[in-house]
Order: C-alpha cells, then sequence, then structure tokens
C-alpha cells in the first residue's frame, strides 16, 4: 500500500514538470503571436467603443443642428410677429385719431354755483345695489389708465375712454360712469382737483368735488384786456370784497399797412404798457392789503395774463379760466359767478 502511495506522487511529480517544459519550450515568435492576438483583441474591442461613440456624436450633432434651425425659425417667426404687431398697433392708433375726430361729446353746458349743487344733489341720490357706479377724480394731468386698474379700465367702452382723455382741463375733472352707461360725464370744478382717486360702489362719490366747491377760498380774480381790466378780492369765494376797475385809452388794431400801421402800433403798444402800468399799481395796493390769498383765477388776454403772472408771487396757485369776460359789461358779481362755474360734458 505504501509503495502505490509513493508510485502515484511520483507521477504527479513528473506531471507537472512535463507541463511547464512545454511552456517553457514555446518560442519567442509564438510568445509574439500570443501578444498580437491580445492587442488585436483589444482593438477590436476599441474600435467597437470608438464607433459607438461616433455615432452619439454624430446624434448630438444633429440635435444641434435642430435647435438652430428650430432657433432661427423662431427668431424669424418672432420677427414677423413683432412686424406684424407694430404695424396692427399703427393701424390701430390711426383709427383711433380718425375716431377721436368723430367722436362728439352728446352735450356741454355751464354748470352755475347753484346750478352744480342741484346736480350732485341728485347725482348723489342714485343707488345701485349691483356696485356698479363708478366715481373717477382725475387731477390736471391725468388719465384714466393711470388711475384705474386695468380689469376696471376695461369694463368702458373705447370711445368713452377716448373722449375722456380729449379732456384735460386745467382744474382737472371728475368722471362719473354707470357700467350700464345709463350715466356717462365729466364735471370740470373751478377749482383744483388735487388728488387722484376711484370709487366703485353702489352710489356716486360726490363728498370730495362738494368739499372742493364748498371751500371758503382767499380768492383774487384778475380779468386782462387791453384798456380794461378787473381786479376783486373774495375772502370766501362767495362775493367780493374788493372790487377795482381799471381803465385806459388804448386805441383799437390797425388793419392798413406801411409806416401808418407800424407808427400806429407802436402807439398802440404805448397805450397798453400805460394801462399795465395802472393795473400792477392797482395790484400791488390790493395784494398788500388782503393777504393771505389762496389761489388767483386769471382770465382775458393771453399775452397780458403772462406778463401778469411774472408779476405775482410765486407761492400763489394760479387758475387760468378760458372765459370771455367783457370786463364793460359785467359787474363784479357778474364776474365772479362767471370763473365759479363748472362745466359739465356728457360722453
Amino acid at each position: 500500500m505504501t509503495d502505490n502511495k509513493a508510485a502515484k506522487r511520483e507521477v504527479t511529480a513528473d506531471g507537472k514538470k512535463g507541463f511547464g517544459t512545454i511552456i517553457g519550450k514555446l518560442s519567442g515568435k509564438e510568445r509574439l503571436e500570443l501578444e498580437v492576438d491580445r492587442l488585436n483583441s483589444r482593438i477590436a474591442e476599441l474600435e467597437l467603443a470608438l464607433r459607438g461613440t461616433k455615432n452619439q456624436l454624430e446624434k448630438k450633432e444633429t440635435l444641434a443642428r435642430q435647435a438652430v434651425a428650430d432657433r432661427q425659425e423662431a427668431e424669424s417667426r418672432l420677427n414677423q410677429e413683432l412686424v406684424r404687431t407694430q404695424t396692427l398697433s399703427h393701424e390701430l392708433e390711426t383709427l383711433r385719431e380718425e375716431s377721436r375726430g368723430k367722436l362728439e361729446f352728446r352735450g356741454i353746458e355751464t354748470l352755475s354755483p347753484a346750478a352744480i349743487k342741484a346736480y350732485l344733489s341728485k347725482l348723489s341720490s342714485l343707488h345701485s345695489p349691483a356696485n356698479d357706479l363708478l366715481t373717477v377724480y382725475l387731477p390736471y394731468g391725468t388719465h384714466l389708465s393711470a388711475v384705474l386698474p386695468e380689469k376696471t379700465l376695461d369694463l368702458m367702452e373705447e370711445e368713452t375712454r377716448s373722449l375722456l382723455d380729449r379732456l384735460d382741463p386745467e382744474t382737472g375733472l371728475v368722471f362719473f360712469y354707470d357700467l350700464h352707461r345709463m350715466i356717462s360725464e365729466a364735471i370740470v370744478p373751478p377749482i383744483h382737483v388735487s388728488l387722484p382717486a376711484w370709487h366703485l360702489k353702489d352710489s356716486f362719490e360726490t363728498s370730495p368735488l362738494e368739499e372742493i366747491l364748498n371751500t371758503g377760498y382767499r380768492m383774487l380774480v384778475i380779468v386782462l384786456h387791453a384798456g380794461e381790466s378787473f381786479i376783486g378780492f373774495a375772502p370766501d369765494a362767495r362775493a367780493f370784497d374788493k372790487e377795482e376797475f381799471i381803465k385806459s385809452s388804448v386805441k383799437e388794431k390797425h388793419s392798413k399797412g406801411g409806416f401808418s400801421q407800424r407808427r400806429f402800433e407802436r402807439l398802440r403798444e404805448e397805450d397798453i404798457a400805460h394801462h399795465m402800468d395802472k393795473f400792477f399799481e392797482t395790484l400791488d395796493k390790493v395784494l398788500e392789503e388782503n393777504s393771505p390769498i389762496d389761489c388767483v383765477i386769471m382770465s382775458g388776454d393771453a399775452q397780458l395774463i403772462k406778463e401778469a403772472q411774472r408779476r405775482l408771487p410765486l407761492n400763489l396757485e394760479i387758475i387760468e379760466k378760458p372765459t370771455d369776460i367783457k370786463v364793460e359789461k359785467a359787474g363784479g358779481e357778474e364776474i365772479l359767478r362767471t370763473v365759479l362755474n363748472s362745466r359739465r360734458y356728457l360722453l
């Protein structure tokens, strides 16, 4: 038994020795061929990976080119839409301008202080459970779009908004509007609307306007014309406490040409200058005796008004009224009533 085990160990040892001998007997050429085969196999793997990478790169390049093309097309469409929008905006503005020229107020009237009081009394008595009565206070230079939210603004007709924008009185205005358009009108008060505001509720908001009209301003009223002017002081905006009529001899305008006309115009200018000297002398006296003054209402010749404004204290609130008051035909009471009138516009 011992001899058999020994024989097996000998055979095994001889076998290992034989395999090592086979490997060891590989020539250099054969070893080189094995290395070449290994490298070729590695090259095949790398080429396969390279083809996969190239395919991915080509797909990405294709997508990139498509993205550039899509972007160019989108930019082209955007530019076309911008041009179209500008064209439509221009056409719309042209139509608006044409419509403004054709649109007319349904009515315009002058309301005396007593008439505006009765008007506001009636207006404030109206009530609507639907809360659809709109009141807007617009100071000078302020438009609806700057005060109303866009949602509320869209509830109004374009024609109404265009007519209202056409109005831009120096004292501002108050707009009363029923969303069902039963009422659509603006009031231009004689005294400035100072703050913008809007109200949409079950009644018209007339209180701020009534407060403007009822405030007892210490008021100076000036009516300026060449040859005949007026200065009046009303301590409570209800009656004049001081009235001054300034009259001078001023030549009428000359219609002939040549030297005669130039000489006549020079003499007329001298007459007007003399009249203004008398006017300013009286104005300085009235200002000195009746300070302080809250506001000055001026009417008459535009050039003379500008000249007078340069002589007034800078801190005075000045309101120009485009009224055609003839001093020689109107007394102080009528002048005050005229400058304190309100204007009503039916839209």
